[in-house]
């Protein structure tokens, strides 16, 4: 049996380019922040919707968070106004012990 040209299979590249233009709208960012060790519970770090260039109400919208490395959450993310604050203070020690630079 013949098909006809509407019920042809796509291409490879075809189906790869429609779920690449389905996928592109989607994206993670990325942030690095310095925080002083002696930074007190509740400072302020940064407000993350300026700096990715987003209001709070898309924040809350996709459903931003901070994802700790470790077990501990030092840092909290207000999704309302998109301000990043210490949440926890944190102690070089506990975290880089003695390696150089602490990241």
């Amino acid at each position: 049996m013949k098909l006809r040209k509407s019920e042809e299979p796509l291409p490879e590249r075809a189906v790869a380019l429609i779920l690449f233009l389905c996928v592109s709208g989607m994206r993670t960012e990325t942030a690095r922040y310095s925080v002083p060790e002696e930074a007190e519970r509740g400072s302020f770090v940064a407000n993350i919707a300026k700096d990715l260039g987003l209001t709070g109400e898309e924040l809350l919208a996709r459903k931003a968070r901070v994802v700790p490395e470790g077990e501990k959450q030092y840092l909290q993310l207000n999704q309302h106004t998109g301000d990043l604050v210490v949440r926890e203070q944190m102690d070089r020690e506990e975290l880089c012990g003695q390696s150089e630079p602490c990241l």
